[in-house]
């Protein structure tokens, strides 16, 4: 808090000190949901099994690799893969038999095909069977035929620890290649068509090998990249205290001197085609629409349209130069105010780092939540037929239920004589109603969750800010510590405030999650054009209404760090200051939007051509100590992505300070005269535009 002397008294602005807990029972309602979410990530860690979504499992709902009995067969082999012919297998079983086998098969197989050429006793060497079988007792073609043994395989590959065919440099014609195996029909289409987009996540793997290989020949230089762009970051932010007004003032006059070039060559335009013998005097109503837009350019209504277009907007801009001149340059005043305050307040830009880490842990423990609890649910195990389908008509109600969910224990031996042929075969891991319920609690955790670091961000900035702002000797009078002054207010008083805040968020959030739910369903059972516009504007009506409460918290979220208010006293006032300051509000708002896209931009295409030359060898000077990639654009999109992300930081930084300062501007023009009693606050380059000053 700062002090102006003042004869005997002490004036006192900025934060507060005298404050009490704010929105407390919002307070306990998150710490309650914080519990609720612990009790639900132990629940999922004690009871989920991770491994059943990561490792494939067998007909008999083991995991291939996991499992004591199947501990050293880690790969899942498909009897039959023309019946996986989709790409949820990775995920879900399919309609086959499916064994864990040690390695997967090395070369192409068909049974019938090999005891024609090498004899029974070396074909059953060869075959893949289920566990318990006794080969043998039995011929090689009654094993097939009674589906204990794989009648063919191919030569395979494992892919997510499944034995996928290698089908990348095989034909359909050639991959029984004797004499004896073209007699014998194996549906080698479909088997392709199943299987191919796995095969070719075997290039993919080379792939991020190579890819992997250059990040690890060049993080070095990556993290030089992201160093300079911290550091042109840094320097945009206080050139903004000094280029701010030429570079708002010098893109109004750009953009009104392209409008009146274009004014003036649409005006030629326009007086060349009607002077011109012969010119074509269509209106635009009497021509059939068409493709070649330089039909629309002989004709003058064209050029008079454009002619009229740009009167009118250039007419706009000057009524606004006119009109809105003092508010123009009152934005930019404040914006170089803020420049100045995170100036002053150095540490204010390292601070985003650490709401950052804290969000990577809140999603990271989401992530960990969401798959834990996904492997709760039970295996489920399903008939299939004969024809290895899952559609059949089984009549035994002992162990099947209505929707032919099966129990695998003594089917075979309950339901041998009514479902000939049929067996029990884990289908796939399924969740069930209350797993559902703890995935939605866990997606809500981590929208709130991630929504209150951010407002918790907001607040402690906005305190620093303004503690800068009400400091009348700046930097002087300053407090010491500012920020980490702010942090503990923020954390001792208006956590519950913060809470409140991001609840909203997250509950306004969930509904637009909920509404994208609907749209797909809604697209696949009645894709109508009514359906779709009125989905359409549901789902732009919340996002404006997410917009807007944003807009409305993070000035809520200043004033309670100032006043030491609760949020719904905090968003009155705020919003009914603003409401009374419009027009400054707007223009401030363009005119920051426009500097830090600039901003923005520059950083980020600065460092995308200096990567660009610097990994493409075109800067002689360091050639040689740049190392050869693989993938030249590997690097430079990383640096790209590093340099938009740190710029983004900083950014966000200098927007809340430009936020914080202009609210407290507005508050100091309200609540102060220039008396010696209630003196003014902001600097002189304010006052002055204002026609105001301090009579001290």
């Amino acid at each position: 808090m700062s002090k102006v002397d003042v004869g005997s008294e002490m004036v006192h602005r900025g934060p507060v000190k005298n404050r009490s807990c704010t929105d407390v029972f919002c307070l306990i309602i998150f710490i309650a949901f914080l519990v609720g979410w612990g009790i639900i990530g132990f629940y999922g860690f004690t009871l989920g099994d991770p491994q059943r979504l990561l490792h494939p499992t067998d007909s008999n709902g083991r995991i291939c690799g996991v499992d004591e009995t199947v501990k050293d067969k880690p790969y899942l082999f498909y009897f039959d893969l023309t019946r996986c012919a989709d790409p949820s297998v990775l995920i879900k079983g399919c309609p086959t038999p499916q064994i864990c086998v040690k390695k997967c098969p090395t070369e192409t197989f068909l049974a019938i095909a090999e005891v024609a050429q090498i004899g029974e006793a070396l074909t059953k060497t060869k075959l893949i069977c289920k566990e318990n079988v006794t080969v043998s007792q039995m011929s090689v073609k009654e094993l097939v035929d009674k589906g204990h043994c794989a009648s063919y395989y191919l030569q395979s590959e494992p892919i997510t620890s499944r034995c996928i065919p290698s089908l990348i440099n095989m034909s359909d014609s050639v991959i029984f290649s004797n004499p004896i195996t073209r007699q014998v029909e194996v549906p080698i289409e479909e088997i392709v068509n199943g299987t191919i987009g796995l095969a070719q996540l075997l290039n993919a793997g080379q792939t991020f090998d190579r890819i992997f290989q250059d990040y690890s020949e060049t993080w070095w230089i990556i993290l030089i990249g992201l160093a300079i762009s911290m550091l042109i970051s840094l320097f945009w932010i206080v050139l903004m205290r000094f280029v701010a007004g030429p570079m708002v003032w010098l893109s109004i006059i750009g953009i009104l001197a392209l409008q009146g070039v274009g004014f003036w060559y649409c005006f030629m335009r326009y007086t060349e085609l009607k002077d011109l013998p012969g010119a074509n005097n269509q209106t635009l109503a009497q021509i059939a629409f068409t493709t070649n837009l330089g039909t629309y350019l002989e004709l003058r209504e064209t050029w008079l349209a454009f002619l009229i277009i740009l009167g009118i907007s250039m007419a706009v801009i000057v009524l606004m130069l006119i009109f809105l001149r003092n508010r123009i340059r009152i934005a930019i005043a404040l914006i170089g105010h803020a420049s100045k305050a995170v100036g002053s307040i150095m540490s204010t830009l390292l601070f985003p780092i650490f709401p950052w880490v804290f969000q990577v842990l809140v999603i990271g423990y989401f992530a960990a939540v969401a798959l834990y609890a996904a492997s709760i649910g039970k295996s489920t195990f399903k008939v299939v037929g004969p024809d290895n389908m899952t559609n059949i008509d089984c009549s035994c109600t002992s162990v099947i239920d209505s929707v032919g969910t099966c129990i695998p224990l003594g089917f075979e031996q309950i339901c041998g004589s009514q479902c000939p042929g049929s067996t029990c075969r884990f289908f796939e891991t399924g969740g069930n109603y209350y797993v559902t319920v703890l995935q939605i609690y866990n997606l809500f955790g981590l929208f709130w969750g991630l929504f209150f670091v951010s407002a918790l961000a907001e607040i402690v900035l906005a305190g620093a800010f303004a503690s800068w702002y009400w400091a009348f000797n700046k930097p002087r009078d300053v407090p010491a510590y500012p920020l980490t002054n702010s942090l503990f207010r923020a954390i001792f008083y208006h956590l519950g405030t913060v809470a409140f805040g991001s609840l909203i968020i997250a509950i306004i959030r969930s509904i637009r999650v909920l509404l994208e739910y609907l749209d797909r369903k809604v697209r696949e059972y009645s894709d109508t054009c009514c359906s779709r516009s009125m989905m359409c504007l549901c789902k732009c009506c919340f996002w404006m209404l997410e917009t807007f409460m944003k807009f409305v918290n993070r000035n809520a979220f200043v004033l309670c760090a100032v006043n030491g208010t609760s949020f719904c006293q905090s968003a009155s006032d705020a919003f009914s200051l603003l409401l009374r300051n419009v027009a400054r509000v707007a223009v401030l708002d363009k005119v920051t939007d426009f500097l830090l896209f600039l901003g923005r931009l520059v950083i980020v295409t600065a460092m995308g051509i200096l990567s660009f030359y610097v990994f493409t060898n075109r800067i002689h000077y360091i050639n040689e100590y740049i190392p050869p990639t693989n993938y030249y654009m590997v690097p430079i999109i990383t640096t790209v992505l590093g340099a938009y992300f740190i710029s983004g930081l900083f950014f966000s930084v200098y927007s809340m300070a430009i936020d914080t300062i202009f609210l407290c501007f507005l508050q100091d023009t309200e609540i102060n005269d220039g008396s010696p009693e209630k003196p003014f606050y902001m600097s002189q380059e304010l006052m002055e535009i204002l026609g105001k000053k301090n009579k001290l």
